[in-house]
């Protein structure tokens, strides 16, 4: 099968270059131009799967190539450094697959892609070359084409989600993708999310709202945690995968929904049964197929391939250039990865905030070895906590702020105050 095609235009020839690299390296056969009248030329000559277009030219306005009949076809990005200006551009521009304002993360760009160009090597797909992983890969692509609902279990960081996104994106259905955890919610707020309501059927439902059941018609409804969720909760999903039908809260007559179910569970399904959180019933719907996630420890080889990945999309990113030395995996060969791909990602992420060109991966956060006699000041305390806080939120200021229990105008000061203290800090690669 040959790789979708990507049209990048944007006069910025070093931008256009590399967001090219970008996409190639993503599995997308990229054609990069930087002017209106090279784009229209290639547009005449070959047909395009996707088009990624600044609005903004030297020789005329992105529009003009959006508008072109021979693109009707072709899914389209709008992107400015303007961003009332792209919003309404995306919007009057029929197959946009969405919007994007300069300066962008390239990870924003590789998260549109992914709704219609799912690439099995993109750093956020399921990674690996063990034959554990190869055989996952297999089960998921052949359980995909059918109608059967899915029942994924293993490990926290092992990739269920991500599996059932697989799923989706190699089956046939046009739908959306529709998560739901159902461990977050109360059984009120999740049976309300689930299933919808209607307007007084509550205090507070002051409107109909369809719930996600019903928004996932013809797509496809993942429900992670799914021993978590509230025995009312279990009993109603149950309904619904026996009848095909869904009632709202409020409502008197219940609509009918074609929506494949694929649910998650962090534990070992009968044993979630035996413990009495999973309805045996509820169970033998939802396992229509089961797939147990290999957790990492079991598969040694794929640890490498993997962080090379998150390192690739690091680089990528905010523009380095940095690399693994010979060795840097040595030291972590036997660990038993309790977080799994989560944690390898978190241990990448901090040998690559760490500086230097070459990186080596340190052993669990918890089992590094401290002096007696902390040596670090105040200060330092608090901007490690900073620097731990961005790791963990992937580099979210909002989230960090949320997690500190401070304001994210603070988090802004203390950034911009030690970039003044130290230019060269690798803390700043976080801002």
């Amino acid at each position: 099968m040959s790789a979708a095609t990507l049209l990048i235009l944007d006069d910025d020839r070093r931008f256009a270059e590399a967001t090219g690299e970008f996409a190639r390296q993503i599995g997308l056969d990229p054609y990069p131009v930087t002017t209106l009248g090279e784009a229209m030329r290639m547009a005449s000559r070959q047909r395009f799967d996707c088009a990624l277009v600044d609005i903004g030219l030297p020789d005329g306005c992105g529009l003009e190539l959006l508008a072109e009949p021979r693109l009707a076809s072709t899914r389209k990005i709008v992107m400015s450094g303007d961003a009332s200006l792209a919003t309404w551009a995306g919007r009057s521009v029929p197959g946009t697959l969405g919007v994007l304002t300069k300066p962008f993360r390239f990870s924003a760009f590789r998260e549109l892609l992914a709704r219609t160009f799912p690439s099995p090597a993109s750093p956020g797909s399921l990674l690996g070359r063990s034959p554990a992983m190869r055989a996952v890969v297999d089960e998921l692509e052949a359980v995909a084409s059918s109608r059967f609902p899915v029942l994924i279990h293993g490990e926290s960081g092992t990739g269920k989600e991500l599996a059932a996104r697989l799923i989706h994106d190699r089956s046939a259905r046009g739908g959306r993708f529709i998560a739901v955890n159902c461990a977050a919610l109360s059984a009120e707020l999740l049976a309300s999310q689930l299933f919808g309501h209607r307007r007084g059927s509550f205090t507070g439902a002051v409107e109909h709202e369809e719930g996600l059941v019903a928004q996932s018609d013809g797509g496809t409804l993942f429900l992670d945690e799914l021993a978590e969720a509230p025995p009312t909760v279990q009993a109603a999903l149950l309904r619904f995968l026996e009848s095909g039908e869904v009632l709202a809260l409020g409502a008197r007559s219940p609509k009918r929904v074609d929506a494949r179910v694929v649910a998650a569970t962090n534990v070992d399904p009968r044993r979630a049964i035996d413990e009495g959180r999973l309805r045996a019933d509820l169970y033998f719907r939802v396992a229509g197929y089961e797939v147990r996630m290999p957790p990492l420890r079991e598969r040694p080889d794929d640890i490498e391939v993997i962080a090379q990945a998150i390192l690739d999309d690091l680089n990528r990113e905010y523009g380095t250039a940095r690399r693994f030395a010979p060795g840097a995996f040595d030291t972590v060969r036997g660990d038993r990865w309790r977080g799994n791909v989560r944690e390898l990602r978190q241990r990448v992420q901090r040998a690559w905030l760490g500086g230097g060109e070459a990186l080596v991966l340190d052993g669990p956060a918890q089992e590094r070895p401290r002096e007696t006699r902390d040596p670090r000041t105040l200060d330092d305390i608090e901007r490690e906590a900073i620097l731990d806080a961005l790791i963990a939120s992937d580099g979210d200021r909002a989230m960090a702020a949320a997690r500190l229990g401070i304001s994210t105008r603070t988090i802004y000061n203390k950034l911009a105050r030690y970039r003044a203290d130290a230019p060269d800090d690798p803390l700043h690669a976080a801002q």
